[in-house]
């Protein structure tokens, strides 16, 4: 049976949001509210550790430019072929990129993983859907490049990470390749998708006032938020673009769109059966020889 009392609690939600909607100060305030709670910290335990898959591992600690302290690992084997960075995704974090770190260090690749800011064990106030993320990407970058001058870097971004990754273009042209899974062309869509499933239905009523919320939050416009008219930036980096094709938030269409922008040497692969957060997990053996072989190609 039904328990009462949370009905009762779940119509007076719904009784407050339309009474709210319906006078403009409630919908200032509603759409605040909405503001904050999509760019709120996620924060997560970590049961897990790179240790635990029989790899030899240290944590990292690093600082960005806007004084973010972030926390992350290092795993690695014996002889390195390169670095390559793994970026999560959005209510993630470094423990989301186990499977992938733990693959990749078994293909004799050193592995730097780190909590975004606002994420997991870092510290930070807010997540910016990739952008202010960017200023982790640097931060990554420059831990990378004083403590391993002179060998090759690539990195991996899922979802806001490989947007961060795309923010921080002109920072990164130096890696020699990168995988972006799960990369939305423009946040606006990747939010309206979002609606009814993710985020309540009557979000949609708030959209413009989130929007404009958020802005002013975060000072930043929402129309630079697109990752599509970033990619243009890296210049020449090889990219192997990753898309789940029952990926609802971030299509395949999306990664069409960003590949379609980029000049430089690129691939798409579009996952069967893969949604937008279980490429590794879809792809299976298949996922993990195309990854080998990009790696390879443009790292050795």
């Amino acid at each position: 049976m039904v328990n009462r009392s949370r009905l009762q609690r779940v119509w007076l939600r719904k009784l407050a949001a339309r009474v709210m909607l319906r006078t403009s100060v409630g919908y200032v305030a509603a759409s605040y509210t909405a503001s904050r709670w999509l760019t709120r910290r996620a924060l997560v335990k970590l049961t897990q550790t790179p240790g635990d898959f029989g790899l030899s591992w240290s944590p990292l600690k690093c600082k960005t430019e806007d004084g973010i302290r972030l926390a992350g690992w290092v795993a690695e084997p014996e002889q390195p072929r390169g670095t390559v960075a793994l970026f999560h995704g959005l209510r993630g974090s470094r423990l989301r990129m186990l499977p992938r770190l733990t693959f990749l260090v078994q293909s004799g690749y050193r592995c730097v993983s780190f909590d975004h800011r606002a994420h997991g064990k870092s510290k930070g106030r807010n997540t910016s859907f990739g952008f202010y993320e960017a200023r982790d990407v640097v931060a990554i970058r420059r831990l990378i490049q004083e403590r391993w001058p002179h060998q090759p870097v690539a990195a991996l971004g899922c979802s806001m990470g490989a947007a961060a990754l795309c923010y921080a273009a002109e920072q990164v042209r130096d890696w020699q390749a990168l995988i972006l899974e799960g990369l939305y062309s423009d946040v606006e869509s990747a939010f309206q998708r979002r609606i009814g499933s993710s985020y309540p239905a009557w979000f949609l009523t708030l959209y413009p006032g989130i929007v404009r919320a958020t802005e002013r939050r975060l000072r930043v416009r929402m129309h630079d938020l697109a990752p599509a008219q970033q990619i243009v930036k890296f210049n020449s980096i090889p990219i192997m673009f990753v898309a789940g094709y029952e990926d609802a938030f971030a299509p395949p269409a999306d990664a069409e769109r960003c590949r379609a922008r980029y000049a430089g040497a690129h691939d798409l692969w579009v996952v069967p059966d893969a949604g937008h957060s279980d490429m590794w997990e879809k792809g299976g053996e298949e996922y993990r020889r195309r990854v080998q072989e990009f790696l390879a190609k443009w790292m050795d």
